[in-house]
């Protein structure tokens, strides 16, 4: 099976090119063979490829970025979504769209399934859920995965975010500060990765979540694992998201759990805390 795989030096491409591999011919094109936003350049590739599936991964994440470039983040995240789309339909290639538990509102006191109905908040959100229903909109319901997917963590020594960030202070600083009232769901980049080929090999269509298990999180909850894991003294404190303003705002209720991904791939994601003293134990060798 032949798949390429966009957006591949991010995060989670990082993380997943290495297990696609095992499994799949894998092309992964960078942003100068094919810019999402560059419909011809997209068509290009595509049509010359003759691949299976298209893996598309890349996007702009940071929340508040994209609160201050609205224009610049549909332009990526929903127009560029929509070209890789349309190329899929015309050469009759399926396509997997990674997209984020930031489409709901939040509003809700227990996780979203996919049963929710999406209303996102923020201009991130608004972008990934126009993406979700180019998508829809344009290719055959058994040519789509839809995946969203929670608070990523992994990379290794390129992660930026925020376990990546806490690892690094809990190593310096005796005392750390972590929200404690905004929750989600944990998500480990290789996790997702092992899911995805799990889903293509099942050859199943749809939308779905996709998250490790367990109940929903705090970054507090988070750091505080990490400094366990770490085998740290470095205090973590809570405190108010009020604390920390950001220009996008961040819903309360951030996490998912899928009522569908047992009966699709057997199994649930283990739990968050074991992926996380995994990676930890990950950072630890690659620092």
């Amino acid at each position: 099976m032949k798949i390429l795989i966009d957006g591949s030096s991010g995060m989670l491409g990082t993380d997943i090119i290495p297990i696609f591999r095992k499994y799949f011919d894998i092309f992964t094109p960078s942003r100068t063979e094919m810019n999402v936003i560059d419909e011809k350049s997209v068509d290009k590739i595509i049509s010359t490829g003759k691949f299976d599936w298209v893996v598309h991964l890349a996007a702009l994440t940071d929340l508040d970025w994209c609160e201050d470039n609205p224009v610049e983040a549909m332009r990526v995240n929903a127009d560029g979504t929509k070209n890789i789309a349309n190329a899929c339909l015309k050469y009759n290639v399926k396509m997997m769209y990674i997209s984020t538990s930031g489409v709901f509102s939040g509003i809700h006191e227990k996780p979203y399934t996919e049963n929710n109905i999406p209303e996102p908040v923020n201009v991130y959100g608004k972008s990934k859920y126009r993406g979700e229903k180019f998508v829809q909109e344009i290719l055959p319901e058994q040519n789509i995965l839809i995946l969203r997917v929670g608070w990523l963590f992994g990379g290794g020594k390129n992660d930026k975010k925020f376990v990546g960030k806490m690892f690094h202070l809990i190593e310096e600083k005796p005392k750390v500060f972590a929200v404690h009232d905004i929750f989600g769901s944990p998500n480990y980049s290789i996790d997702i990765g092992q899911t995805m080929v799990d889903l293509i090999d099942s050859d199943i269509y749809g939308i779905f979540h996709v998250a490790n298990s367990g109940n929903p999180a705090s970054r507090y909850d988070i750091a505080k694992s990490i400094r366990d894991f770490m085998n740290a003294e470095t205090k973590v404190l809570p405190v108010s998201s009020k604390k920390f303003p950001t220009k996008a705002f961040r819903p309360p209720m951030e996490a998912i759990e899928s009522v569908k991904i047992n009966d699709a791939i057997g199994h649930k994601l283990r739990h968050w805390k074991d992926a996380l003293d995994e990676y930890v134990q990950r950072l630890k060798n690659e620092f």
